[in-house]
């Protein structure tokens, strides 16, 4: 085992100048090692099941037959309280709606009216546990009716909240709304890129404020691309930034928080700046950040001979530690190890667990995963057997090489995790029902736990606070414990950049995932990873060529 210098005393807060200094230096990593800290058994409760309509026989359950996810709908996030919600691409109107439920039930909330065009789409669904949804909607042949929506679970019948802030403002992805009813976004603006922080204000509407941007919306950001980033429930912004080298025509990565007040401080920087860096670039998928300024992204790391291994890492506030990676032990299974580290995001809460998906070396089966840096569980894994509304049901897929996931993890406060995943009966593959999402039921809940502060200590009132301390309630309130999310919406395009000089392998693409609730369809599942952000994406991408020179 090889410890990780420790970073807090490097660590750097850059004011809005943005001036360029030495970036962190990065070596070796905490590696996964002995059991020290607690990860949770589960037991796992159906929310509710997808189906085509003409599976009349197998049905869907707590929605209408028909009404389908789809490739676009990889991100169900969870609050402390076990709600969930999630975009339904496909209803039997034909427009995309927002599924909103907890405890087993629930029902579509929202369906996009008619008239808004055959290209309007409605995004990635947050909520926190106020009982706030909000959802991107864009492509309406009304441009005063694209924007984020904000709705509330309690009246669903009410008109949303339209929020199409800053000025020139052309889509929103990566949306959250967090506990403190903030949201974070990535903003597509007229020449690029911009983290948006979006604040409520006394007149019931948001104050927008820009975190960074791309430098060709404000030369005086020196980023020259933004990735998706995550965001927690004190208005902290965690993501990836190209920058171009100084004096070189060379560029790289780094990792950064955003805060509220415009500043920035970078947890890691990649091989192109650092030659001390192990870290050949962050993935395109974006990270996940806790109420402890806890961080945890995938990365490619370059090993013994130019070996390049994909890793899902955990910044702890000192040190960054190798949650798994391909190849690596899985601790307390002798003989068995991580296969591969799948491209999508991971997700974090202030428990500092992580959860990701990888598969297990010995069969290829994917799995779901949760890690702290020190212990590693398997939550979910294909073939195995799950409860539903039809019997006992089999995590499978008709055709093998279709996944059996569909999407990303999302992890809250308890470390209860939502997941989607194609069924089928245990006897049989070839019998379609769907896709479902299920809650994995932590054993660490309690209806007591401790709020949204950094105290261990639960609280014990009834209204919802806003800051560091503990309360006193039953309520979850808006400091910093209940789990962010990591993001839905893709980020940068199809060709996925490296973090450094050389020719860095093509970043692995992303596996297929139908999310249609048809077992037999191996639709192209993130898709949205590779077409989002192609608004402006050519141009940008053309700029940066001609500012860098060719790599080798």
């Amino acid at each position: 085992m090889t410890r990780g210098a420790s970073l807090k005393s490097s660590r750097r807060t850059v004011a809005p100048t943005h001036d360029r200094k030495r970036g962190v230096m990065l070596g070796a990593f905490l590696l996964a090692g002995a059991a020290s800290a607690e990860l949770p058994d589960y037991t796992f409760q159906l929310q509710a099941r997808t189906n085509l309509a003409v599976n009349i026989e197998e049905g869907s359950y707590n929605v209408e037959l028909g009404s389908l996810t789809s490739a676009g709908s990889y991100f169900v996030p969870i609050t402390a309280d076990r709600q969930v919600a999630f975009q339904l691409a496909i209803t039997r109107e034909g427009r995309p709606g927002v599924w909103y439920g907890q405890n087993g039930e629930g029902g579509r909330i929202y369906l996009l009216p008619d008239g808004m065009g055959p290209d309007a789409r409605l995004g990635e669904v947050s909520l926190n546990s106020h009982r706030q949804l909000v959802f991107a909607v864009t492509g309406t042949n009304d441009a005063s009716k694209n924007g984020i929506y904000v709705l509330n679970a309690d009246e669903p019948d009410a008109p949303p909240r339209i929020v199409r802030s800053p000025l020139g403002a052309s889509s929103w992805s990566s949306l959250v709304m967090n506990e403190a009813g903030q949201m974070a976004a990535r903003v597509t603006l007229s020449t690029g890129y911009a983290y948006v922080l979006y604040t409520p204000n006394t007149t019931g509407g948001f104050d927008a404020k820009v975190l960074a941007a791309e430098k060709y919306v404000d030369p005086g950001y020196p980023y020259t691309f933004l990735y998706s980033p995550g965001a927690n429930d004190l208005g902290q912004i965690a993501a990836a930034v190209d920058l171009q080298a100084p004096n070189s025509s060379a560029w790289y990565q780094e990792l950064r928080i955003f805060n509220p007040d415009g500043t920035s401080q970078v947890i890691a920087d990649t091989r192109g700046h650092n030659p001390d860096s192990n870290i050949f670039r962050f993935a395109a998928v974006q990270p996940a950040i806790n109420n402890l300024g806890q961080v945890a992204i995938q990365a490619t790391l370059l090993e013994a001979a130019g070996r390049q291994s994909t890793a899902i890492l955990l910044w702890d506030g000192d040190e960054l530690k190798v949650v798994a990676k391909n190849g690596m032990d899985v601790p307390g299974e002798p003989g068995e190890a991580i296969g591969t580290v799948e491209v999508f995001p991971p997700d974090i809460n202030d428990r500092g667990h992580v959860v990701f998906r990888a598969t297990r070396k010995s069969d290829g089966f994917r799995a779901v995963w949760v890690g702290d840096g020190e212990n590693l569980k398997r939550v979910v894994t294909e073939h195995d057997i799950l409860p539903s509304d039809k019997g006992d049901a089999r995590v499978d897929q008709e055709t093998p090489t279709n996944p059996v996931f569909s999407g990303m993890p999302s992890i809250n406060r308890h470390s209860d995790i939502s997941f989607g995943v194609g069924l089928a009966p245990p006897e049989t593959d070839q019998v379609e029902w769907g896709t479902a999402l299920y809650i994995a039921q932590s054993s660490l809940w309690t209806p007591d736990a401790p709020d949204a502060g950094t105290d261990p200590e639960p609280d014990a009132g009834t209204e919802p606070d806003a800051g560091t301390e503990p309360d006193a309630g039953t309520e979850p309130d808006a400091g910093t414990e209940p789990e962010p999310d990591a993001g839905t919406e893709p980020d940068a395009g199809t060709t996925p950049p490296d973090a450094g000089p050389g020719t860095p392998e093509p970043q692995p693409n992303p596996e297929s995932d139908s999310g249609c609730g048809c077992q037999s369809t191996s639709a192209a599942g993130l898709w949205p990873f590779a077409l989002a952000g192609l608004v402006g994406l050519t141009r940008r991408r053309s700029l940066k060529r001609r500012e860098q020179a060719p790599r080798d």
